[in-house]
């Protein structure tokens, strides 16, 4: 079975870098698993940008041993990189493939089958999970779990409260009375049930116990390290708090309140003298390369080294540190900000006055002397620091200008305008120049205190004649935005800008999906659209309104229909 060929979807899915939500390199085809904003699909592409997998999945793994969990709806199936399904049964339920077995699940039972799609362990379980390098697969039967080879065999009887196998370990941990105990891969225990947690560590992307040092493990309110053989490894020394060894082989330790770190022979690289250590900026990576510390008034980082590389006075509301790429942006104790690599030495100088954000692009707005430019990680001047204020005019988000990485809206005492990297003026002359929130590419200006939509070019989108312009509209319209001219209130399309309800109301009130409107004394409902959806009436039934939106208030689920049913069914005559 062969979905649609790559070719012919090629000219209608958007692969600029705008619309790709999500990417990564495959690693067994080299090709890039891609997430599309719109459509909402997955699919893979090679490096010439042709379509391998179509967009055509609500998600698809990576391959693995030539074939990719994908799933559309509720349909659950197999495919190859030709993008035909090779493994469809009728299971309820399929998962990815571990160690040559995948769990499937039919009428609430789940089993096992192979890359043929044959099952190979009956449809007996009430869960099942993946198969780790130890050969066992955690099952559960009437809420009690235990562990079964590749072959179905019970290696650990399912009778326990909880079970847990890590990917890169061949011992397992099992829980009875809330207590874990130690057994191996053959089922034979090794500890008594002794303790309260046994904490996992991360070695790269993959779970263990001890492949990055000693096991911590909490006993009788204290944690203590065991290694391999499931002895003390420190002599006995213990804990308030431990965390695992994690990828650099430290652990950060606690004791009557003080934070210290240990190697994983067990010796003080950081005494217990700070008041907090944690790890320093991970986004969910459980591989440090930095650690942040405070004590007293002062915060700071330790690199994965454990080599103190910054300090600064402590902020309660914000941080003196950044990941900036390969570097930080780092305070000083005179407040100043400059750049430090890991292991401390100067990149850029302490003489800004904020933080520089190198993260995504070789280049930073600076602030020196509360004045804004624009410098490079050597510390040179692409746009001289001279300006009130410097913001870019697209985000991450955006397909930037081929012209330059980024145009900004620089602003002084005399006006607005937009530059480009190299200092260039690419707009000027307006008192102000904001980029729209839901398009950058159209900016709403001022001049003589009018306003108007230009794009990038100048080019008049909308005249530079109205009071006022709404540019955020997460509360108001759907799809429009407010345009306010002479006192008069109207629509404009959030997309197209084009004008879909003229200025000639005195006053809207947007509630629930409905404009209540104001005009010579009447009001009345329309839509964003400018449909008229309740005649407008005399001003003395205002009354009623503010009634109903107060109504609304307390309940808007109750109201929100029952409002405009009010005002249809009311006779005219009433009016």
């Amino acid at each position: 079975m062969i979905s649609c060929e790559s070719k012919s979807q090629e000219s209608k899915v958007d692969l600029s870098k705008a619309n790709i939500s999500y990417q990564e390199i495959d690693k067994e085809t080299g090709w890039k698993r891609v997430l599309l904003i719109q459509p909402n699909k997955w699919g893979f592409i090679d490096d010439k940008g042709e379509i391998k997998i179509p967009f055509v999945y609500d998600f698809i793994n990576p391959f693995e041993n030539g074939i990719a969990y994908s799933k559309n709806g509720n349909n659950e199936f197999f495919v190859n990189s030709k993008n035909e399904i090779v493994i469809k049964g009728d299971y309820y339920k399929m998962d990815i493939f571990s160690n040559g077995l995948a769990s499937v699940e039919k009428n609430n039972k789940v089993g096992y089958i192979n890359p043929k799609g044959e099952l190979i362990i009956p449809l007996k379980y009430d869960t099942g999970g993946y198969f780790n390098k130890n050969g066992l697969a955690e099952v559960s039967l009437g809420k009690k779990y235990g562990f079964i080879n590749q072959q179905g065999q019970e290696v650990i009887p399912i009778i326990y409260e909880m079970v847990k196998s890590e990917q890169l370990d061949d011992l397992v941990i099992v829980r009875k009375n809330y207590k874990w105990a130690f057994f191996d891969k053959k089922g034979k225990q090794l500890s008594d049930f002794l303790y309260h947690d046994v904490q996992r560590a991360w070695k790269n992307d993959r779970t263990t116990f001890f492949e990055n040092g000693p096991a911590s493990v909490k006993q009788n309110g204290k944690y203590s390290f065991l290694n391999r053989d499931l002895k003390p490894a420190f002599s006995n020394v213990v804990f308030d708090s431990a965390t695992s060894f994690d990828s650099n082989r430290n652990a950060i330790v606690m004791n009557k309140g003080k934070f210290g770190m240990i190697k994983d022979d067990g010796q003080y690289s950081v005494s217990l003298q700070y008041d907090l250590i944690e790890n320093f900026n991970s986004n969910g990576n459980p591989n440090p390369e930095f650690y942040f510390f405070e004590k007293g008034n002062i915060e700071g980082l330790f690199n994965k080294n454990l080599k103190k590389i910054a300090e600064a006075k402590r902020d309660d509301y914000s941080s003196s540190f950044s990941l900036q790429g390969d570097y930080i942006s780092s305070q000083n104790f005179k407040g100043k900000y400059g750049l430090i690599d890991a292991e401390g030495d100067e990149k850029i100088p302490f003489i800004y006055d904020e933080g520089l954000y190198f993260d995504r692009d070789d280049y930073s707005i600076a602030k020196k002397n509360n004045r804004f430019g624009i410098i490079n990680l050597n510390n040179v001047e692409l746009v001289p620091i001279i300006y009130q204020s410097l913001d870019p005019v697209f985000d991450q988000w955006d397909e930037k200008p081929k012209s330059s990485p980024n145009y900004f809206v620089a602003k002084t005492e005399y006006g607005a305008k937009i530059l480009d990297l190299n200092n260039k003026t690419m707009l000027s002359g307006y008192e102000s120049i904001d980029p729209i929130f839901n398009d950058h590419f159209k900016l709403i200006v001022q001049k003589n205190k009018k306003f108007g939509i230009v794009d990038l070019k100048n080019k008049i989108i909308l005249p530079v004649e109205y009071d006022e312009i709404s540019n955020w509209t997460e509360y108001g319209p759907r799809h429009s935005k407010f345009i306010v001219k002479n006192g008069k209130t109207g629509l404009i399309d959030h997309e197209s800008f084009k004008i879909t309800i003229p200025p000639i109301y005195d006053q809207f009130r947007y509630l629930n999906g409905l404009i209540f409107a104001k005009r010579n004394d009447k009001v009345g409902i329309i839509t964003e659209d400018g449909k008229v959806l309740c005649d407008f009436i005399m001003m003395k039934f205002i009354l009623m309104k503010l009634i109903f939106m107060d109504m609304l208030k307390m309940n808007p689920e109750f109201m929100q229909e029952r409002e405009i049913l009010i005002f249809r069914s009311m006779p005219k005559e009433k009016f």
